[in-house]
């Protein structure tokens, strides 16, 4: 009996793991792939979610491959930054400070996407569109022990620093 309980803990350890080895698989292919190709598979995303015409297909891979060369150029720029040294303080500094406003950046760009989307999207298709948009910042939200994520207990603890 201990052996069968063994036996069935290794198999579901080893099928978590392979489960996970094949999301960090598709990320990294979707790391290499050109602007085009993520603007076309979202594309195709958005056509299946929403039922997109091929007008509308067209506004919206405009929209995504500027998006898609815009994230490639951020990224690369990102990359090219790095350095195996910690940065000094003033670095530090400076760093927060251009931390600052690519958030405000950011979100001056999500707005501008939602109004272009709002121009190219029936009053139907807009719903959903920002329901999808809503659920996708949920379940990033909600990754635990992945970048991006503060817990439950971290996000009480920085109440009680204040």
């Amino acid at each position: 009996m201990k052996k069968l309980i063994a036996i069935v803990a290794l198999f579901v350890s080893v099928t978590a793991l392979a489960q996970n080895g094949d999301r960090q698989e598709r990320g990294k292919k979707m790391m290499n792939a050109t602007p085009e190709e993520i603007a076309d598979i979202q594309t195709k995303r958005m056509t299946l979610a929403l039922v997109l015409d091929e007008k509308q297909q067209k506004e919206v891979y405009n929209i995504e491959l500027a998006n898609a060369k815009e994230r490639k150029a951020m990224r690369a720029s990102r990359e090219s930054k790095k350095s195996g040294e910690k940065p000094t303080e003033a670095q530090r500094d400076t760093m927060r400070e251009e931390r600052k406003a690519n958030y405000s950046a950011m979100l001056d760009k999500q707005i501008a996407q939602q109004e272009k989307m709002k121009n190219i999207l029936n009053e139907e298709q807009f719903d959903q569109y920002r329901k999808m948009k809503a659920k996708r910042h949920d379940r990033m939200a909600n990754r635990d022990g992945r970048r991006g994520n503060k817990s439950k207990d971290r996000k009480g603890s920085e109440g009680d620093r204040r």
